[in-house]
């Protein structure tokens, strides 16, 4: 019997009321249906709640605790046997759960499946330095949570997203979650509009870097953790 496979889409804001409104109708916009999409309103005050709303979602309001407590609040609400996280400034494609669905019901199985995405520096918004010039240039691999569709059950094993990371609490689920044992995927298709506006998270190098290195450090422990077990 084919594997009954759901989405719950989960979208973290905060302050989101300049760009909630695209990422939201692209979610609408999928070429496959969508079980449901949950907006964690992650203490704004902002037009986010109402936005969401107007658009359909489930409107989760919590006091702020930062992107990854956000996360973790979707995923405990979300009743999908899939979560795929949308953050509040980007964009997909309309194919993109369909292409993602497809590799998941595809063999050998996977409990990941990540997509290229393409950069987008918004109008009016400067190059920032760290943005290479290749990513406005063609499709990169994107390891962001926009281009994630993971499985929930992965959740259960790997753990919810590190609370005390800022910034980094996706690249040290995704090294835990390989580290685990899950099978990632990466698509060829650009299926994901990564939009620089001048207030992403990005821009804060110095806790991305720090945060970075935190998690580079954890992972080499726990690979040779690992190598001594076995």
């Amino acid at each position: 019997m084919p594997e009954q496979l759901c989405v719950s889409v989960v979208v973290p804001v905060h302050r989101g009321e300049r760009f909630l409104g695209a990422a939201l109708e692209s979610v609408a916009s999928q070429t496959c249906p969508v079980l449901e999409t949950i907006v964690v309103i992650d203490g704004s005050t902002d037009a986010s709640a109402e936005i969401a709303s107007a658009a359909g979602a489930r409107v989760l309001v919590r006091e702020r605790g930062g992107v990854a407590s956000a996360r973790n609040a979707g995923v405990r609400a979300a009743s999908g046997s899939l979560i795929a996280f949308l953050d509040q400034d980007d964009v997909w494609q309309p194919q993109k759960l369909e292409r993602q669905l497809q590799r998941m019901r595809s063999l050998p199985p996977v409990d990941i499946v990540l997509c290229h995405m393409e950069a987008q520096l918004m109008r009016g918004t400067p190059r920032p330095e760290w943005l290479p010039g290749a990513w406005e240039r063609a499709p990169q691999a994107a390891f962001v949570p926009s281009a994630w569709l993971a499985r929930k059950a992965l959740f259960d094993e790997v753990g919810p997203f590190d609370e005390q990371l800022e910034i980094a609490c996706d690249a040290d689920w995704l090294a835990r979650a390989k580290d685990c044992g899950g099978a990632v995927d990466i698509l060829p298709d650009s299926l994901l509009r990564w939009r620089v506006h001048g207030s992403n998270a990005s821009y804060d190098r110095v806790t991305m870097e720090r945060e970075l290195l935190c998690v580079l450090r954890r992972t080499a422990v726990r690979q040779r953790q690992a190598a001594v077990r076995a």
